[in-house]
């Protein structure tokens, strides 16, 4: 009987020893964190992001227009990595006019500036053709794709006539540029996971989420028995 506590004693120490050196080593740096600054230090490893939750920017929508990138993340519209306005539509395509960035949604189109200020919607109370299917331009001169088919305006978009032409060049998505993407991680994610919360979460276990919890409840019982195990092969010598 003793022989076999011994080795159960054995075998359990062994087990929360790997726990203890790393729960007393998280422990010791959290004690310095002010000192070494752990909470301005980030790791943004693609492994660690995905395990908290924050995986790479999906935008629902990605265009080029006049080397910019245009992004819609569900209502939010991006200019390169920079907010600008709300649609609450998708965005279908594109163009540039001038001054004037268009954007079409299957409703209306949207107005702004190069900057990415809301100038106006223009849907069907402005004569829009709707449902739009897409935008392009023929010759510099904004096209839309209906249902009811292919329409041309001019430059003020007040006036479109029902029309068929050839080599329009159709708004088109793009891929998202990697150094825009990263931006705008940045934006929704902020920098990475900071070193202090990393060692908080292992510390505690939550690293782990709920079996974790468990994981470090378990340790602790295993740690009472180890400390009455030891007292009673202790008190069996005497």
């Amino acid at each position: 009987m003793n022989r076999r506590m011994r080795n159960l004693h054995r075998s359990m120490g062994v087990a929360v020893a790997i726990f203890l050196l790393l729960f007393a080593a998280t422990g010791v740096m959290l004690n310095h964190s002010a000192q070494f600054q752990l909470n301005q230090r980030y790791i943004s490893s693609n492994w660690l992001m995905a395990h908290y939750g924050i995986g790479k920017v999906e935008p629902d929508a990605v265009f080029l227009l006049d080397n910019k990138i245009i992004s819609q993340f569900d209502t939010q519209l991006f200019i390169d990595a920079s907010p600008v306005t709300h649609i609450d539509r998708p965005v279908l395509g594109g163009i540039t006019l001038d001054d004037l960035i268009v954007l079409a949604t299957d409703q209306a189109l949207v107005l702004l500036t190069r900057d990415g200020e809301f100038i106006e919607r223009m849907g069907a109370e402005a004569g829009t053709p709707a449902p739009i299917q897409n935008i392009g331009t023929y010759h510099g001169e904004p096209v839309i794709q209906a249902r009811s088919g292919m329409w041309r305006s001019n430059f003020m978009l007040d006036v479109w006539e029902p029309m068929s032409l050839q080599g329009v060049s159709w708004s088109k998505p793009h891929p998202m540029p990697d150094s825009v993407a990263k931006q705008l991680e940045a934006f929704f994610y902020g920098k990475g996971v900071s070193v202090e919360q990393l060692l908080i979460d292992i510390h505690n276990g939550r690293i782990l989420g709920a079996v974790g919890v468990w994981l470090v409840d378990i340790i602790g019982i295993l740690l009472l028995v180890l400390s009455f195990t030891g007292l009673w092969m202790w008190g069996r010598r005497l």
